[in-house]
Protein backbone atom coordinates (compact mmCIF):
# COMPACT_ATOMS: atom_id res chain seq x y z
CA UNK A 1 0.00 0.00 0.00
CA UNK A 2 2.78 2.44 0.82
CA UNK A 3 4.36 1.80 -2.58
CA UNK A 4 1.13 3.01 -4.25
CA UNK A 5 1.29 6.19 -2.21
CA UNK A 6 4.90 6.86 -3.17
CA UNK A 7 4.23 6.23 -6.86
CA UNK A 8 1.41 8.77 -7.04
CA UNK A 9 2.48 11.88 -8.96
CA UNK A 10 0.67 14.66 -7.09
CA UNK A 11 2.45 17.37 -9.07
CA UNK A 12 0.38 16.70 -12.17
CA UNK A 13 -2.67 18.21 -10.42
CA UNK A 14 -0.81 21.34 -9.36
CA UNK A 15 -2.19 24.34 -11.21
CA UNK A 16 1.00 26.35 -10.72
CA UNK A 17 3.93 23.92 -10.72
CA UNK A 18 7.38 25.17 -9.83
CA UNK A 19 9.93 25.31 -12.59
CA UNK A 20 13.70 25.41 -12.39
CA UNK A 21 13.53 29.13 -13.19
CA UNK A 22 11.34 29.68 -10.12
CA UNK A 23 13.90 28.04 -7.86
CA UNK A 24 17.07 29.70 -9.13
CA UNK A 25 17.36 33.22 -10.45
CA UNK A 26 19.33 33.13 -13.68
CA UNK A 27 22.30 35.46 -13.59
CA UNK A 28 22.60 37.36 -16.89
CA UNK A 29 26.39 36.98 -16.87
CA UNK A 30 28.00 34.04 -18.63
CA UNK A 31 29.24 30.95 -16.80
CA UNK A 32 32.84 31.86 -17.63
CA UNK A 33 32.42 35.36 -16.24
CA UNK A 34 30.84 34.07 -13.02
CA UNK A 35 33.64 31.53 -12.60
CA UNK A 36 36.25 34.25 -13.10
CA UNK A 37 34.57 36.42 -10.43
CA UNK A 38 34.47 33.49 -8.00
CA UNK A 39 38.14 32.73 -8.60
CA UNK A 40 39.08 36.39 -8.09
CA UNK A 41 37.31 36.30 -4.73
CA UNK A 42 39.56 33.43 -3.62
CA UNK A 43 42.74 35.47 -3.36
CA UNK A 44 41.00 38.33 -1.58
CA UNK A 45 39.30 36.03 0.90
CA UNK A 46 42.49 34.11 1.65
CA UNK A 47 44.34 37.37 2.25
CA UNK A 48 41.62 38.46 4.68
CA UNK A 49 41.72 35.11 6.45
CA UNK A 50 45.51 35.36 6.81
CA UNK A 51 45.02 38.69 8.59
CA UNK A 52 42.20 37.28 10.78
CA UNK A 53 39.53 39.39 9.05
CA UNK A 54 36.74 36.81 9.08
CA UNK A 55 34.04 39.47 8.75
CA UNK A 56 35.63 40.87 5.60
CA UNK A 57 36.12 37.41 4.15
CA UNK A 58 32.47 36.50 4.76
CA UNK A 59 31.24 39.79 3.29
CA UNK A 60 33.34 39.21 0.18
CA UNK A 61 31.96 35.70 -0.30
CA UNK A 62 28.33 36.55 0.44
CA UNK A 63 28.14 39.60 -1.82
CA UNK A 64 27.14 38.83 -5.39
CA UNK A 65 26.87 35.05 -5.11
CA UNK A 66 26.57 33.17 -8.42
CA UNK A 67 23.14 31.89 -9.34
CA UNK A 68 21.48 29.99 -12.12
CA UNK A 69 21.90 26.59 -13.69
CA UNK A 70 24.71 27.72 -15.97
CA UNK A 71 26.88 28.76 -13.00
CA UNK A 72 27.48 25.36 -11.37
CA UNK A 73 31.27 25.63 -11.38
CA UNK A 74 31.20 29.16 -9.95
CA UNK A 75 28.76 28.01 -7.27
CA UNK A 76 31.06 25.11 -6.38
CA UNK A 77 34.08 27.43 -6.06
CA UNK A 78 32.09 29.87 -3.89
CA UNK A 79 30.76 27.10 -1.66
CA UNK A 80 34.26 25.64 -1.20
CA UNK A 81 35.60 29.08 -0.34
CA UNK A 82 32.85 29.57 2.23
CA UNK A 83 33.58 26.17 3.80
CA UNK A 84 37.26 27.07 3.98
CA UNK A 85 36.36 30.32 5.76
CA UNK A 86 33.98 28.66 8.21
CA UNK A 87 36.51 25.94 9.07
CA UNK A 88 39.33 28.46 9.55
CA UNK A 89 37.42 30.68 11.98
CA UNK A 90 37.83 30.29 15.74
CA UNK A 91 34.54 29.83 17.58
CA UNK A 92 35.17 32.94 19.70
CA UNK A 93 35.42 35.09 16.54
CA UNK A 94 32.13 33.93 15.02
CA UNK A 95 29.64 36.26 16.79
CA UNK A 96 31.64 39.41 16.02
CA UNK A 97 31.93 38.44 12.37
CA UNK A 98 28.21 37.72 12.12
CA UNK A 99 27.23 41.07 13.63
CA UNK A 100 28.96 42.90 10.77
CA UNK A 101 26.83 41.16 8.11
CA UNK A 102 23.62 42.74 6.84
CA UNK A 103 20.30 40.86 6.76
CA UNK A 104 20.69 39.66 3.16
CA UNK A 105 24.20 38.35 3.85
CA UNK A 106 23.00 36.54 6.98
CA UNK A 107 20.18 34.88 5.04
CA UNK A 108 22.57 33.85 2.27
CA UNK A 109 24.91 32.39 4.88
CA UNK A 110 21.99 30.48 6.43
CA UNK A 111 21.15 29.03 3.00
CA UNK A 112 24.75 27.92 2.57
CA UNK A 113 24.71 26.33 6.04
CA UNK A 114 21.61 24.34 5.18
CA UNK A 115 23.11 23.34 1.85
CA UNK A 116 26.24 22.14 3.64
CA UNK A 117 24.23 20.20 6.21
CA UNK A 118 22.24 18.59 3.41
CA UNK A 119 25.42 17.50 1.63
CA UNK A 120 27.31 16.67 4.83
CA UNK A 121 25.83 13.22 5.24
CA UNK A 122 26.62 12.12 1.71
CA UNK A 123 29.78 10.83 0.10
CA UNK A 124 29.98 14.00 -1.96
CA UNK A 125 29.93 16.01 1.26
CA UNK A 126 32.75 13.98 2.76
CA UNK A 127 34.77 14.49 -0.42
CA UNK A 128 34.25 18.26 -0.22
CA UNK A 129 35.43 18.36 3.39
CA UNK A 130 32.11 19.35 4.93
CA UNK A 131 32.29 19.26 8.72
CA UNK A 132 28.70 19.24 10.02
CA UNK A 133 29.84 20.07 13.56
CA UNK A 134 31.34 23.33 12.29
CA UNK A 135 28.19 24.10 10.29
CA UNK A 136 25.99 23.46 13.34
CA UNK A 137 28.18 25.77 15.44
CA UNK A 138 27.83 28.52 12.83
CA UNK A 139 24.07 27.86 12.67
CA UNK A 140 23.79 28.25 16.44
CA UNK A 141 25.77 31.49 16.49
CA UNK A 142 23.92 32.89 13.47
CA UNK A 143 20.57 32.14 15.09
CA UNK A 144 21.71 33.92 18.25
CA UNK A 145 22.70 37.01 16.25
CA UNK A 146 19.99 37.05 13.56
CA UNK A 147 17.13 35.46 15.47
CA UNK A 148 14.74 32.74 14.40
CA UNK A 149 13.20 35.04 11.79
CA UNK A 150 16.27 34.40 9.65
CA UNK A 151 15.49 30.69 9.68
CA UNK A 152 11.86 31.29 8.77
CA UNK A 153 12.72 33.59 5.86
CA UNK A 154 15.24 31.11 4.48
CA UNK A 155 12.88 28.15 4.86
CA UNK A 156 10.00 29.94 3.11
CA UNK A 157 12.15 31.32 0.30
CA UNK A 158 11.90 28.90 -2.59
CA UNK A 159 15.00 30.20 -4.33
CA UNK A 160 18.02 27.96 -4.01
CA UNK A 161 21.75 28.61 -4.19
Amino acid sequence: MSSDFRALDVDRWDEEPLTAADLAIEDPRSAAELLQIAQQKQSGVRTRLASNDTAGALATILDDVPSGHHAEEAKRVTFSLLLETLNATRSTDIPAALRTLDIAQRETLMKYLYKGLELGGTRAGAAEGINCAVLLLWHEKLTQVAGTGCIMRVMTDRRVL
